[in-house]
């Protein structure tokens, strides 16, 4: 038999076999799977999730998976529940995949996220291992709808920082730094890295003089020594005279998922409130003392 022959008989066994049956037995070992699976499973084909995935602060979707069984990401969590598909991540142990490719057991990779069409495109990987694309491009719908409401004008946009746990600040290239400039704002920090995160300190951050501080938080309510600089002293006196606060729970932008449309509706919302004082304080009459139009422009527009 030639090559061709037995190209055209391979493409004819593939296109006379049945098709693939939707899996069954879905088990997920990382957090960023758990937060996509759990928007487009099929009720009771996901068997379990990674631990983090059921923690509120962590995921976005804790509310949807809570009631399932949680793993740690081991091979030997996943065997029992006799999975016809795996969900992981590009980070996950290759020990593990290994593992699962020597036992024949199908397994699917999430990206990591770095822009608004990585979102798109790991929807669509999991919906179609899920044989639910048309969920998958419901989901991408409504992303793009939240989205477009979170759009604002960026020409002449307030300064922001989005600040965050040991004091790290966005860098443009990261997702939030597109959500900080998609939603109107401009970023005060410049550089960039692959990482997407830089550490400037709290007397360089002020330097920069942003009139938006947002704040992510992460288990608000429990001190740490991560949260701690948030607090200090010269960071509060600033927010409280000079600039905006927003502060957003950092579970929204865990592994950039579609829920960082509600980080970019959060943004949204402080770009609005912010225009207002602003066009509340061109309207002050002249006539004012500049001590008092001072005052008054700190308590509209916050950081003008």
């Amino acid at each position: 038999m030639t090559r061709l022959s037995f190209a055209l008989a391979a493409l004819l066994a593939c296109l006379a076999a049945p098709a693939a049956a939707a899996p069954e037995r879905v088990v997920s070992i990382n957090l960023c799977a758990d937060i996509v699976a759990a928007d487009l499973a099929a009720p009771g084909t996901l068997k379990s999730v990674f631990r983090l995935g059921r923690d509120p602060e962590d995921s976005p979707a804790a509310a949807l998976i809570a009631h399932l069984p949680p793993n740690d990401g081991r091979i030997e969590d996943v065997l029992p529940f006799a999975p016809d598909l795996v969900l992981a991540h590009e980070w996950t142990s290759p020990f593990t995949l290994d593992l699962l490719a020597r036992m024949g057991i199908p397994f699917v990779l999430v990206r990591d996220a770095r822009s608004f069409d990585d979102i798109r495109a790991n929807i669509r990987l999991v919906a179609a291992a899920l044989h639910r694309e048309a969920e998958g491009e419901a989901l991408i719908a409504r992303f793009d709808a939240e989205m477009a409401a979170a759009r604002r004008n960026a020409e002449e946009g307030p300064a922001a920082i989005l600040y965050q746990d040991l004091g790290s600040a966005v860098t443009p290239g990261s997702i939030l730094g597109r959500i900080l400039a998609h939603t109107g704002f401009r970023n005060v920090i410049e550089s960039d890295n692959p990482v997407g995160l830089i550490y400037p300190g709290i007397e360089g951050v002020i330097e920069l003089r942003p009139q938006l501080f947002a704040l992510g938080v992460y288990r608000a309510g429990a001190p740490s020594q991560a949260s701690a600089l948030l607090a200090h002293p010269a960071l509060r006196l600033y927010l409280a005279r000079h600039a905006h606060e927003v502060r957003l729970p950092a579970r929204d932008w865990t592994c950039s998922t579609r829920y960082v449309a509600r980080t970019a509706a959060q943004l949204a919302a402080a770009y609005d409130e912010m225009r207002i004082g602003i066009e509340g304080a061109a309207s002050i009459p002249s006539t004012l003392s500049s001590r008092e139009g001072q005052t008054a422009r700190g308590g509209l527009g916050r950081g003008l």
